[in-house]
C-alpha cells in the first residue's frame, strides 16, 4: 500500500531558535511520504547562506531539481507585526505547522534581533488563526528552557544560568516567548512545545535526540545539540505526534 501523502507547514525567521526552522525544512524533505512543504518567512534569502549558522555546509533546497517540487515559498508582507493577507489559505490541506518564531539571545549584542526577531508573539498569533480558519490542529512550536513555567525541568547548571540571562540582557526576548507560549494554550489547537538546550553552530548532527525527564538528575541530557537535530524531533512529532498540549525538554546524549 502506498503510504498517504503528508503536508506540512514550516515559519522561521532569525536568531538561534529561528534556524532550527531552516533545518526543518531539510528534515521534512529527508521524510519521502512529505510530498508538500509550505515555507513562511520574512526571509526567504536566508536560505542561500553557505553554513545556515550550523555545522556543514548547505545549499538552497529550492535550487534543487530533486526537491523543488516539494517546496513553495510565502514571503512575508514586510514583517509579522502587520496583518497578513489570505494567511489562511497557505495552510490548508497541511496535516501540521512547525513554527520557528522568535529568539532568546541577549538584544544588546544582537541588534537586529532586538529590531526585527521578537515575533513569536505577533507571528504566532497570526499562525493560530490561520490554522483555525484552515482547520488545521498540530503545532509544534519552539521555545525555550529557562522561561515560566520551567522551573527544575532541566536540572543542569545552564538552565540557571538561561534564566538569569531571560531576568537581565534577554528580557525582552522572554516577554515576547512567554506571550507566544500563552496563546497556545489558551487557544483550542493539539500544541506541543519544544525546549531544546544548547543549540550549537559547530556541533556535528548525529540523526538522534533525547527527552529529558523533568527533574531527573541522574539522567540529564546533554546541553549542545545540531539544531537540524531538532528539527528532525519537531518534524517527527509533527507526522506522528505523540506528546499533546505539553512541553518536552530535547537535548543531546
Amino acid at each position: 500500500m502506498t503510504p498517504a501523502k503528508r503536508s506540512l507547514v514550516i515559519l522561521y525567521g532569525i536568531g538561534g531558535l529561528s534556524d532550527v526552522g531552516r533545518h526543518a525544512i531539510l528534515a521534512a524533505l529527508e521524510k519521502p511520504e512529505v510530498s508538500k512543504i509550505t515555507v513562511i518567512t520574512e526571509y526567504p534569502e536566508k536560505l542561500d547562506e553557505k553554513n545556515w549558522e550550523s555545522h556543514g555546509e548547505k545549499t538552497n533546497p529550492f535550487n534543487n531539481p530533486e526537491f523543488s517540487p516539494r517546496l513553495g515559498m510565502v514571503k512575508v508582507e514586510d514583517s509579522w507585526k502587520k496583518p497578513q493577507t489570505n494567511l489562511a489559505s497557505h495552510f490548508t490541506g497541511a496535516d501540521a505547522v512547525i513554527s520557528c518564531l522568535g529568539h532568546r539571545q541577549p538584544g544588546m549584542k544582537y541588534k537586529e534581533l532586538l529590531k526585527k526577531g521578537l515575533v513569536a508573539y505577533d507571528g504566532n498569533k497570526q499562525v493560530i488563526e490561520a490554522m483555525q480558519e484552515a482547520k488545521v490542529d498540530r503545532a509544534v512550536v519552539i521555545t525555550s528552557i529557562g522561561l515560566k513555567g520551567d522551573d527544575g525541568a532541566w536540572p543542569h547548571w545552564a538552565a540557571k544560568f538561561m534564566k538569569y540571562m531571560f531576568k537581565t540582557v534577554a528580557r525582552k526576548a522572554r516577554k515576547d516567548l512567554e506571550a507566544m507560549e500563552e496563546l497556545y494554550l489558551e487557544s483550542p489547537l493539539d500544541y506541543l512545545f519544544v525546549r531544546p538546550v544548547g543549540i550549537s553552530e559547530e556541533h556535528e548532527p548525529v540523526g538522534k535526540y533525547f527527552i529529558q525527564e523533568p527533574g531527573n538528575k541522574e539522567k540529564v541530557v546533554g546541553g549542545d545539540m545540531a539544531k537540524i537535530d531538532v528539527a528532525r524531533f519537531m518534524v517527527d512529532q509533527a507526522l506522528n505526534p505523540t506528546f499533546h498540549k505539553t512541553t518536552k525538554t530535547v537535548g543531546a546524549e
